[in-house]
């Protein structure tokens, strides 16, 4: 059974050859896949200057936040350290232009006697007179962004009931797209990207140095979330150059592990799916000859020849006259075995390898690229060549 399971499996690859070989030589397509590897160093030579200049520019680096936190009188000048009271919660938005920075908002339900201005949806508290002035107005149609943040994660997941009897504090603030990114198609590229959650990530671990749970809103309901400890906000702050890129180096070799790790099981698991998977097209192909809707293509025959690691039992089981739907039960079984078995390894994942806060679906991405590349090596790495382009 192992011999013929290997002679089984290279007819199998022999044939993705086949349809590969044939693919790459018509003459678009060369052209096309030429072209593109071409482009290909620039492109990636200006992924690395793009990711340089970011990384120096915001990484450890709060230049909104000190600014709102002293409109919204949440700031000490004494100490330059940020005035945040452990049970309170922010709720930030992100504007267009300008905008107010630092103010305090409130839903607007009914008109209260420390209002000084209205517009549609808000109003200003007297608190907050003496920063912003009388008679300014926030237009809520330039929000673009909603988050809550806490720095525990228990009080942001408070149930509102027990949140509004206790009375805990709520500062709402607002920061201008134009503080975050002064450079116009910069801005245009975050807004295009959806990127804006990472720099306030970024103004509140780094503002506060402490740590945090960041909710993004969609009105009420929770889009995505993010924790950090102080010690993770520290560490890069600390040390010499060398401890810095030593710890960078480990960052990088955790997540070269990690991406091995999920890879190769991502790899064993499709092989199996890909071989085993075979087992339904023959079911399919008894229920179309039984009611007489076979054809030449879709034979059991044909289907032997094709897929000889689980046509050669097909043809002992109906040349001994026995029954085949054991085989294909057996073959479904294992099939179900083996995705239960992988998507568990995906749930254990999540807690062993991504144990912070991650945004919503990153775990599922991951593993979604890992079965990419699996899939791809299968179908495309063919020889010695292409295995030493796509290691």
């Amino acid at each position: 059974t192992s011999c013929f399971g290997r002679h089984g499996e290279m007819e199998f690859e022999r044939a993705l050859f086949r349809i590969h070989q044939k693919a790459l030589l018509t003459e678009p397509l060369r052209r096309f896949r030429l072209q593109l590897e071409s482009i290909l160093p620039a492109f990636i030579a200006v992924q690395v200057v793009v990711l340089a200049t970011l990384h120096w520019y915001y990484v450890g680096r709060s230049s909104c936040l000190p600014d709102v936190f002293r409109h919204a009188g949440l700031w000490n000048d004494t100490v330059a350290e940020p005035i945040l009271p452990e049970d309170s919660l922010i709720r930030l938005t992100l504007s267009n232009g300008d905008g107010l920075i630092g103010m305090t908002l409130m839903e607007h339900r009914a008109p209260t006697a420390g209002a000084l201005a209205k517009s549609d949806g808000f109003q200003v508290k007297e608190e907050n007179r003496s920063s912003v002035g009388p008679g300014r107005r926030f237009d809520a149609k330039s929000i673009f962004g909603s988050y809550r943040f806490a720095l525990d994660r228990e009080l942001v997941q408070m149930r509102k009931s027990v949140f509004e009897k206790h009375d805990f504090p709520v500062h709402n603030i607002s920061i201008a797209s134009s503080c975050l990114v002064p450079f116009g198609p910069l801005a245009d590229a975050f807004h295009l990207f959806d990127a804006w959650d990472g720099l306030v990530i970024n103004e509140l671990a780094y503002g506060l140095r402490s740590r945090g749970y960041l909710e993004r809103m969609d009105e009420d309901n929770v889009v995505e979330a993010w924790a950090w400890t102080e010690e993770q906000v520290e560490s890069p702050l600390q040390g010499s150059f060398l401890f810095a890129f030593f710890r960078k180096n480990m960052l990088l070799l955790s997540a070269t592990l990690s991406f091995c790790l999920i890879s190769a099981i991502t790899g064993l698991f499709i092989r199996i799916a890909v071989h085993g998977s075979a087992v339904l097209m023959f079911p399919l192909a008894l229920t179309a000859q039984y009611f007489g809707m076979s054809n030449s293509r879709m034979s059991l025959n044909v289907l032997a020849r094709s897929f000889p690691w689980i046509g050669i039992h097909v043809d002992v089981l109906r040349t001994g006259g026995r029954r085949m739907w054991p085989l294909f039960r057996s073959h479904m079984l294992f099939l179900l075995i083996q995705s239960f078995a992988y998507l568990s390894c995906n749930l254990a994942w999540r807690f062993l390898v991504y144990r912070k806060s991650s945004p919503e679906g990153f775990e599922e991405n991951i593993f979604s690229l890992c079965s990419l590349v699996e899939l791809f090596n299968l179908i495309f790495v063919r020889s010695v060549q292409s295995a030493s382009l796509y290691p």
